[in-house]
């Protein structure tokens, strides 16, 4: 998921610099899309709105997802620490009670 949100991180980079060199007049739309007439420069930059837009809710998406993904990943954490801690706790729970049992039959002997 981590890979396609810098794909997508990148494509949008991508996507805003072409934009603003094409806004800019450092790159001139005429020689890259053969653009003849006025209707043509107007299509290309509605399609240019159009694209952006389309990115920005693809990018939107998959940030979510990759939210979603990460406090899924971090909820299962939780959950097998959770398990670890209890693990312990009846270990030592065990640990103890055995321990006890023993001094008490050693003091038994003893006597």
């Amino acid at each position: 998921m981590k890979a396609i949100k810098t794909i997508f991180d990148v494509l949008v980079v991508a996507f805003v610099l072409f934009t603003a060199l094409l806004l800019t007049a450092v790159l001139d739309e005429n020689e890259i899309f053969r653009i003849t007439s006025e209707i043509q420069r107007l299509n290309l930059y509605m399609l240019l709105v159009a694209a952006g837009s389309g990115l920005a809710i693809v990018k939107l998406l998959v940030n979510k997802l990759y939210i979603n993904a990460v406090k899924h990943d971090l909820h299962m954490a939780q959950l097998k620490i959770n398990e670890l801690k209890a693990d312990l706790y009846e270990k030592r729970q065990a640990f103890r009670s055995n321990s006890y049992r023993h001094s008490m039959m050693e003091e038994a002997i003893a006597s």
